[in-house]
């Protein structure tokens, strides 16, 4: 099993070598809030991710035990993806990243918009980060068991 390439003892380097590029958090992003389970669905998300760069990333969010790939149960030409404990415990950084661009980059995203669909109006509409936090992630546990209960 390949894991990523430590470069330090650092921890705030060792999270950006895990977590930090351009992509992984964009797709923990769609598995977490979207319900995204598949390639196809992953594949198409807004920022437009290549399927090469998907491929790689869910391989090695896989060999770092932050998803899990399974058999589809009714079509082996299908794989399931799925967040582990340790892919779901990301939110907590996620809402951090969250807070940041809403109060210094407000401007630049949608922060008024009413669909309820968007992960910065649940944000704004959570009590607290810690109640947005907790919500997320019972939310996924629950959608994750359903899944995969077969």
């Amino acid at each position: 099993m390949s894991k990523t390439n430590i470069r330090s003892h650092c921890p705030i380097t060792t999270g950006i070598d895990v977590i930090g590029d351009k992509w992984t958090l964009l797709i923990i992003r769609n598995m977490l809030f979207h319900n995204k389970h598949t390639y196809g669905e992953l594949l198409d998300m807004k920022e437009r991710i290549t399927s090469k760069v998907l491929a790689s990333r869910l391989k090695t969010l896989a060999d770092d035990a932050l998803i899990e790939k399974r058999n589809h149960p009714t079509n082996k030409k299908v794989f399931l993806y799925t967040l582990t404990d340790k892919g779901i415990s990301t939110i907590d950084i996620i809402a951090k990243i969250i807070n940041f661009s809403i109060t210094f980059y407000r401007d630049q995203i949608n922060v008024k918009s009413s669909d309820k669909s968007r992960v910065s109006y649940r944000y704004l509409q959570a009590p607290s980060e810690a109640a947005f936090v907790k919500e997320n992630k019972r939310n996924y546990i629950k959608f994750r068991k359903q899944l995969l209960d077969f």
